[in-house]
């Protein structure tokens, strides 16, 4: 049986005074994610841990089945997604340039990411700043805007570079940068790295601060970039495919670059697509067995902090998915994780509404899809049993004590490592 999820990005919220003290999507018209409800087993999935916010790329990656101490970090995922090849040697930091000013006290960031910064300055400040310490090589590269990679080599040939560092980028501003340390270890490889990371920084703010393209900026008002900010540091670690983890071939059906770097990086197929409404007709016609059919609207909508920008781009999902009502596989409507339309926190950390449909799911009493109305169903799932409940409402599920091949897999195996006799005996 085919499975479709419906994965409204950042779709969970808060309850706000002016939407009458609902969330913006118990507050939209949406007739069709209610229809679906009332079809459908409903209640409440928590990709980590309740009041633990998570990034796109992190609960994507636990929902595809895969656990915490696999997950590559996000500039892997942004490296891969951005076409950088990495053979698992070095070490990749996420970066900005960004604008700090100098105090005795530290360095107090002014703007994470300087605005208006043309491909010309910016390789010139990178042909500036890329050099060699303590036998590293470290490089920027560029990615977009004024974001890009730092990537950091040994030159001694060590096979590997520890990414238990923190981040210099504080994420909030104002506020001061910080200073890389080892993360959550007493290993020396991680201080040596840290150190050479330290030392990168502190070279990046002394040598742009007299940069020729920041003199320029500084004469036009525009924002300077005198330092590169560095954060999620990963190293490339394969992880198992994902139709061998699921038993599922899967497909990706998005349109941004973290989502194709999720995809390759597990081994699912990805699928990029311009309108909504053309992704929902690739999702239909899909071929794959988990069909995983992604839109950026309401996260983007909660990004611009206002509950009503939120409900109108929800009510135009509910429009464009009408044809998925059709749709007679498994069917599952969720979000990734919940975005704020209110308050400082980029996403927050509360459960998501989940609803599956499907001839082996047992339906319950919901009659609304939202946060607050998915609360009476029976289910609660969490990011780490996403793929068992699809596993077993697809009737692929395999009894647990049972050992067919090296591995303990959820699903019934497809293909088995089968016993081949030596000496055959053919009877006549």
């Amino acid at each position: 049986m085919k499975t479709i999820t419906l994965l409204l990005d950042g779709a969970g919220d808060r309850s706000y005074k002016e939407l009458g003290y609902k969330t913006p999507l118990e507050y939209a018209n949406t007739p069709n994610l209610d229809k679906l409800a009332l079809q459908s087993a409903c209640g409440l999935m928590t990709p980590l841990e309740e009041g633990v916010s998570l990034g796109t790329d992190l609960a994507h990656f636990l929902i595809f089945g895969y656990e915490m101490d696999e997950y590559p970090g996000r500039s892997i995922i942004d490296a891969i997604g951005e076409k950088i090849e990495l053979t698992g040697h070095e070490l990749v930091l996420r970066s900005s340039w960004a604008e700090v000013k100098s105090l005795e006290d530290g360095l107090l960031l002014q703007s994470r990411f300087t605005d208006d910064l043309t491909e010309i300055e910016i390789e010139e400040l990178s042909e500036s700043v890329n050099c060699e310490i303590d036998g590293y090589s470290i490089e920027c590269i560029h990615s977009y805007d004024s974001h890009g990679l730092v990537l950091i080599k040994s030159l001694e040939g060590q096979n590997s570079i520890t990414s238990d560092i923190s981040d210099s980028d504080p994420f909030y501003a104002p506020q001061y940068v910080m200073k890389v340390e080892p993360f959550e270890t007493d290993a020396i490889e991680a201080q040596i790295i840290s150190d050479v990371v330290n030392q990168f920084l502190a070279r990046t703010h002394k040598v742009l601060t007299g940069h020729a393209v920041n003199e320029k900026r500084m004469s036009s008002n525009k924002e300077l970039a005198n330092m590169v900010l560095t954060k999620w540091a990963g190293r490339l670690e394969p992880v198992e495919a994902f139709k061998n983890r699921t038993g599922m071939s899967g497909q990706i059906i998005g349109k941004s670059k973290l989502l194709a770097g999720i995809s390759e990086f597990i081994g699912m197929e990805y699928l990029k697509y311009d309108e909504f409404s053309s992704a929902v007709e690739l999702a239909l016609a899909s071929e794959a067995d988990y069909v995983h059919l992604h839109t950026k609207a309401p996260d983007e909508a909660s990004h611009k902090k206002d509950p009503m920008k939120k409900v109108v781009a929800l009510e135009e999902i509910d429009k464009l998915i009408e044809p998925l009502l059709e749709f007679e596989g498994l069917l599952i409507v969720t979000a990734d994780h919940s975005t704020p339309c209110s308050g400082k926190m980029i996403h927050s950390g509360e459960s998501v509404p989940f609803m599956a449909r499907g001839e082996f799911v047992r339906r319950d009493r919901v009659s609304a899809f939202s946060e607050v109305d998915c609360i009476s169903g029976g289910l609660r799932l969490n990011g780490h049993n996403f793929m068992k409940y699809v596993q077993n409402a697809t009737d692929r599920g395999n009894l647990y004590h049972l050992r067919a091949g090296k591995l303990r897999r959820n699903y019934k195996p497809v293909e088995v490592n089968r016993l081949i006799l030596k000496d055959r005996v053919n009877k006549k």
